[in-house]
């Protein structure tokens, strides 16, 4: 498989003036330059002369900047130490060279923050961010962008932006993240289309292209390709010509189309050559190599492999080296020479591990790179954090005060609230209670009243002393009914213990007194009935369905004995009442004799009330009561 090997398009960083490859031109400056006195103008003088030459020959610009530098520190030249510092860097950029480049940028942002100057803060922050971004420090080169972004918008500076948003895009495009990479790419364009930056806008239809490489839209990279090569061509950019050649090569193996791809491959060396530009040369020669091996012509590619070995070996470029090894070893191997395929195969392997190991340090250094900016950075800021800490301390003050204030007014608030639910509550109870209340009297006294009150009428009406003392009798009766009645609901409602109020004390007195009085046999069986396991409700519908079932069957039944029991248990009462007397149908007596009313109380307290009754066996009343815990 053809592996593409490209040159980091690098980001031009001069916009003061115009510069170009014209000999006349540096031979002008060169003339000015042995004329002029040791001040800043000779300082601004060293600066245009390695600009005049850097894009086609960096390595010659470099010592123009570097004279530059030495005067500038003579004289105390911050903006001039900041130029000529960032020259330096781009200079090495060119020529791959990221730590050297990394080296000069550092002064360069050093001294643009000491001059003060924004649009050269802009320049120094995004220079050092493309450095970043060949090193492959991608989190450190985000940071520079979004600084140099700052700058560059305070100034309006669309160039800037231009080139800003083109950095990023390369770091998006290396992470595989290709939609922020358009989006970034989109941006730059915008802002370049207000400038006349051709070299910036050739860069871009290179990136273009490279996206839309690694999307395979190869037909479509290479229209914005050939867009690049169009300008980089009418600018004389021999560096950016050489890599974009380059790229199009790659473009056009990926297509298979190897005849058209070896024509660009040697372009871009040609190209690299003129610009004495080792590294890139090494990378056209090992793309040949590999474009050779494609093709199953193994010699040539051994030829093209050794050639970019020799050039890369004084490079110390671990990576370059060991991917141009690699492919030796294969042509060496695949062409029956196994000795040499091996020889370099260990070469590639010990590259390697070497490169795991140089990587592993890197990741150790960008930590310690990391830490030692952020200590920088809190050095720098101590005295803002403090006070920043402060206003947090106050406001988390305030806060702490309104939030205390708020809470005690929502507790108080529902404080107030539970006292009023609580009074509401009561009044709820008074209220069911009188009603409770006021419908007993009706059902329990109220018919009790109105007999006796008929009685009464009937009483003094009747002329005969037998009639009238019948009727007495019977007013005597119902005046005692209706005072037990009135003693059992006072006493459902609030039982007294001077009264021998205990539930099971109440119902052996009841029971041993109406049975006593008929010389009935009495059974009795009440287990544990205290009135603290039942409510007021189930203690009086127990009471008076006790009651009314003893009352019927010493009333109706003719029994001579009667069997009374109650225990509770696993939550539940269970209470019978049983007698031997003639028993009953119920089907033709269920509605009288109180039953439908015994029936409606145990409903009401959630219970369960059986009869089991027949004609000649007796009747057993059976209630099942859930209590309440």
């Amino acid at each position: 498989m053809f592996k593409p090997i490209a040159l980091s398009l690098l980001l031009i960083l001069f916009f003061f003036v115009a510069v170009t490859a014209q000999n006349p031109e540096m031979d002008s400056l060169v003339r000015l330059l042995n004329k002029s006195a040791e001040d800043t103008n000779k300082v601004n003088l060293y600066w245009k002369t390695g600009a005049s030459i850097l894009y086609q020959e960096p390595f010659k610009a470099m010592p123009y900047f570097k004279n530059g530098i030495l005067l500038s520190e003579k004289l105390g030249f911050i903006s001039g130490l900041e130029k000529c510092n960032n020259a330096t860097s781009y200079a090495f950029s060119l020529n791959a060279k990221y730590d050297s480049a990394l080296v000069y940028i550092n002064k360069a942002v050093f001294y643009a923050v000491k001059a003060g100057n924004i649009k050269r803060l802009t320049l120094a922050y995004l220079n050092r961010a493309d450095v970043f971004t060949n090193l492959q420090n991608y989190p450190a080169a985000l940071k520079d962008c979004d600084t140099a972004i700052v700058y560059a918008e305070k100034i309006k500076n669309n160039d800037g932006l231009g080139r800003i948003y083109s950095i990023m895009n390369g770091i998006y495009l290396d992470l595989k993240q290709y939609d922020k990479a358009l989006a970034a790419l989109d941006k730059s364009d915008y802002h370049l289309s207000f400038t006349k930056n051709k070299q910036m806008v050739a860069m871009n239809y290179s990136e273009r292209g490279a996206i839309l490489m690694q999307l395979n839209q190869l037909e479509k990279a290479i229209d914005w390709i050939k867009k690049a090569i169009v300008i980089a061509d009418s600018l004389e950019d021999i560096n950016n010509l050489s890599a974009y050649y380059s790229e199009m090569g790659e473009a056009l193996a990926k297509l298979k189309n190897y005849k058209e791809s070896e024509t660009a491959f040697i372009t871009s060396l040609n190209y690299a050559r003129q610009a004495e530009n080792t590294s890139q040369q090494a990378v056209c020669y090992t793309n040949l190599s590999t474009l050779e091996l494609e093709q199953n012509r193994f010699q040539k590619s051994i030829e093209y492999g050794l050639k970019g070995y020799e050039l890369i070996k004084p490079e110390t470029d671990l990576l370059r080296e060991q991917i141009i090894t690699y492919t030796l070893a294969t042509a060496y191997l695949k062409n029956g020479n196994s000795t040499k395929g091996l020889e370099f195969l260990e070469i590639s392997t010990t590259l390697k591990d070497s490169l795991v190991k140089q990587q592993f340090s890197i990741e150790t250094a960008k930590q310690q790179a990391s830490f030692d900016v952020k200590e920088k950075e809190r050095e720098i800021t101590v005295l803002n954090k403090n006070k920043e800490l402060q206003q947090q301390k106050l406001q988390k003050q305030r806060l702490l005060i309104f939030g205390s204030a708020f809470i005690a007014l929502l507790s108080l608030a529902a404080i107030w609230l539970l006292l009023n639910r609580n009074k509401l509550k009561q009044r709820m109870k008074e209220l069911e209670l009188r009603n409770q209340i006021a419908a007993d009297l009706h059902d329990e006294v109220g018919s009790s009243l109105s007999s006796i009150n008929m009685l009464s009428q009937m009483a003094t009406k009747q002329g005969n002393e037998t009639l009238q003392k019948s009727i007495l009798e019977k007013m005597s009766t119902n005046a005692k009914e209706t005072m037990e009645k009135m003693s059992d609901l006072v006493w459902t409602i609030k039982p007294e213990p001077a009264e021998g109020s205990n539930l099971k004390q109440r119902m052996e007195r009841f029971a041993y007194e109406i049975c006593g009085a008929k010389n009935i046999a009495l059974t009795l069986q009440l287990d544990k009935l205290e009135t603290k396991d039942l409510t007021m409700e189930q203690r009086k519908n127990m009471y008076l369905i006790f009651k009314e079932a003893l009352n019927n069957a010493v009333k109706y039944s003719g029994t001579e004995k009667i069997d009374v029991s109650a225990a509770n248990g696993n939550n539940v009462l269970t209470m019978i009442v049983k007698d031997e007397g003639k028993g009953f149908d119920i089907g033709t007596v269920l509605k009288g004799n109180g039953l439908e009313n015994i029936q409606t109380r145990a409903a009401s307290v959630g219970g369960k009330l059986t009869i089991d009754a027949a004609p000649g066996i007796g009747t057993t009343v059976k209630l099942i009561m859930p209590l309440t815990l």
